[in-house]
């Protein structure tokens, strides 16, 4: 990013004629997302301003926040602000689009959780813009699950090639912002994000650059037109602890943690299991708490998998493995290990049942 007379802000441009469709602002049936002060579909001459210095490599962001208890999102369309400081159109470039799952800040440094979509990596291609509006990707085939474990996503358009302008100079065809002035810093606290090269992810409303330059509202201000259409994409499903443990010598037990949705990862957890024997773990859709061993035998005994049980005490078994795809929504499935344990009332212990109920 430079910072000259020629790349600073530019204010009071006005948006013209939108380079994405009506129905792609509101987001009819799915849930819209921007930070942003313009309506919803921006029409007729709307104040916005043109962030000049920004240079290619360098990226512009915005955070979403769900809200509390709020479903994991899929994320539909993403679009993004880019003009000229005259207001005319026809000028481009191209940017890669990024998406990040989570965000946390120390004081006003934002550190972005995993990136979860990269269209120039996972897609081998690029997003071209044009000015004066917004312009949007339907990014819908791409699966892209937001809110796994965290409370806010965050859309970034990287500028790949912008052949407007210089970046000592300053770009005239550029990121918008809904700015309409240079007035006092109007972007919201942790919203916006920038990506300056030399200095990674930055807030610009409390950014000093070089230590000393206030970034905003000099050279920047508003929220950047970044805006996003998603879609529930259900729970994360839940274990449910059963009871149903049976004691000898030892106190098995089981827990599992992770996402039971399909395709994502879980882990199952064996603990205080007897030491150096076989560990066998039944797992089945139904359920038949039958009688067995002095114990209750949860799952139906259709499905085994056995392994070996630690030499030592206070050694875990962790087992990884994943939902498949395409199972009906609503289904559980029963889980419960049984062990060879001589203190056992008939030689056997076994741990606690668990039902994963998938969303």
């Amino acid at each position: 990013m430079r910072f000259t007379v020629s790349a600073a802000l530019s204010a009071a441009l006005l948006l013209g004629a939108l380079s994405a469709s009506a129905s792609a602002q509101s987001c009819p049936g799915d849930n819209f997302w921007k930070n942003d002060i313009l309506a919803d579909v921006p029409g007729g001459a709307v104040p916005t301003a043109v962030i000049q210095g920004m240079c290619e490599g360098e990226a512009a962001a915005q955070v979403f926040y769900l809200d509390p208890g709020q479903q994991r999102q899929k994320l539909n369309k993403v679009s993004v602000g880019f003009g000229h400081v005259t207001g005319a159109g026809g000028f481009n470039a191209t940017v890669n689009v990024e998406i990040y799952d989570g965000i946390t800040w120390s004081g006003n440094t934002p550190i972005l959780g995993p990136k979860v979509f990269d269209l120039n990596d996972d897609a081998a291609a690029s997003m071209q813009v044009i000015s004066h509006g917004l312009n949007e990707l339907d990014v819908s085939n791409f699966d892209i699950i937001v809110g796994d474990g965290t409370n806010a996503f965050v859309v970034a358009f990287r500028m790949n090639i912008n052949p407007n302008g210089t970046c000592g100079g300053g770009h005239p065809a550029n990121f918008l912002t809904d700015a309409s002035g240079t007035g006092s810093c109007t972007t919201a606290p942790q919203t916006s994000l920038m990506f300056i090269t030399g200095e990674g992810w930055v807030e610009p409303r409390t950014f000093l650059f070089g230590g000393f330059i206030a970034l905003c509202p000099n050279f920047y201000n508003g929220n950047f037109l970044i805006r996003a259409c998603t879609e529930d994409a259900g729970g994360t499903g839940e274990f449910i602890d059963l009871g149903n443990q049976l004691t000898g010598f030892f106190a098995p037990t089981l827990s599992g943690s992770g996402s039971l949705a399909g395709g994502e990862s879980f882990t199952l957890t064996f603990a205080g299991m007897p030491l150096s024997t076989t560990a066998y773990a039944f797992f089945d859709i139904a359920a038949i708490n039958a009688p067995f061993k002095g114990g209750i035998l949860v799952p139906a005994p259709t499905n085994l998998v056995t392994f070996p049980t630690p030499a030592f005490a206070f050694q875990t078994v962790d087992l990884n493995s994943s939902i498949p795809l395409g199972l009906p929504g609503g289904l559980s499935l029963y889980l419960q290990a049984w062990f060879p344990d001589v203190g056992g009332v008939s030689g056997a212990s076994a741990t606690n049942a668990l039902e994963a109920a998938l969303p």
